[in-house]
């Protein structure tokens, strides 16, 4: 039972003469790591990104071009309704706060689509 709490050391009055040596700290060589850090930075510097550039450019291009054609499909048919019987002096437009207000929030869900991310 004595030796179920038994952690490995014992109580002492000195140092023992056996004390753990320390391993020595590796040798660092600044030069070679700032010799490898100037390759990186000029390996990163000289890169030919114009591929990725392009590319992101493209992919904005056509979310930008698909967003816009989401909000004439939700503006041009209440234009288009507007333009109907010209002739006619005055709009009828019963509950239009309604109608209105969910138009308005279609076309936000589609321009402020980043700020919900």
């Amino acid at each position: 039972m004595a030796n179920d709490f038994d952690f490995g050391f014992t109580a002492v009055d000195e140092v023992p003469s056996e004390a753990p040596v320390q391993p020595a700290a590796p040798s660092i060589d600044e030069d070679k790591i700032l010799d490898k850090l100037a390759e990186l930075e000029r390996k990163i510097l000289n890169a030919d990104n114009s591929g990725m550039v392009n590319e992101h450019r493209a992919l904005i291009e056509t979310d930008v071009s698909t967003k816009l054609r989401d909000v004439e499909d939700l503006v041009l048919p209440l234009l288009y309704n507007l333009q109907k019987n010209p002739e006619k002096e005055y709009i009828h437009w019963p509950n239009r706060t309604a109608i209105i207000d969910t138009q308005i929030e279609k076309i936000k869900a589609v321009t402020r689509y980043y700020e919900r991310i």
